[in-house]
């Protein structure tokens, strides 16, 4: 495991056990293993009682739910927005920044960050994904992207557009991870993870990763 990966174990048990100011999403899994981003999870009176992005709520049977992870967002007004996040992962003050701007959970851009490109920020995919985020030139045209290999710029547009699909989504993670790899509208048409194996393990690899950090 990396050190960072380390470091966010403990992170992650002090801000959520001692830090009243923190704001988690959550990570549900229900049984089928089907995955959604909460932005609020209460179980009350036998209910999982969950707050999807965008404001729409649900509940359903506490025994549907395998398993729920918190999450991390800067909460806004935070003067150090990465106060909370392990000191040694990388482009840490940046990840914060748009973290708390767009309010993403850190982990899951941390998570898909670790696969698209193992934080290496001149990377580029055969085909032509470029950065951190690994951003397509249409995306860097719609995020407003200048410069992607910039770690800021290709962090300020990939967090925004992760942000957007995550709503448009609503906060059903695998959809939403499965049209960042394999995009918007193939996703919209099949109304599901394409059949494609790369995106399956895409998705797969990250789901597996952030209950780690």
């Amino acid at each position: 495991m990396k050190k960072w990966l380390e470091a966010a174990l403990v992170v992650g048990f002090i801000t959520t056990s001692c830090s009243l100011s923190v704001r988690a999403m959550e990570l549900v899994v229900f049984r089928t293993h089907r995955s959604l981003i909460a932005e609020s999870y209460k179980e009350e009176h036998g209910m999982a009682l969950i707050t999807l992005p965008g404001g729409g709520k649900m509940g359903v049977p506490e025994r549907l739910i395998l398993v729920h992870y918190s999450g991390y967002v800067p909460p806004r007004g935070l003067e150090d927005p990465a106060e909370a996040l392990p000191k040694k992962l990388p482009y840490r003050k940046l990840i914060a920044k748009y973290c708390q701007k767009f309010q993403m959970d850190w982990k899951l851009v941390a998570a898909l960050i670790e696969v698209e490109s193992d934080f290496n920020a001149k990377a580029v995919s055969p085909r032509g994904a470029q950065g951190l985020m690994q951003l397509m030139p249409a995306t860097q045209k719609e995020m407003g992207v200048k410069h992607p290999f910039s770690p800021e710029d290709n962090l300020r547009g990939g967090i925004h557009y992760l942000r957007r699909l995550l709503d448009a989504f609503g906060g059903d993670l695998e959809l939403t991870l499965a049209a960042y790899n394999a995009g918007e509208g193939r996703v919209r048409s099949q109304k599901k993870v394409p059949d494609i194996p790369e995106t399956q393990a895409y998705v797969a690899k990250i789901l597996a990763l952030y209950p780690t950090l």
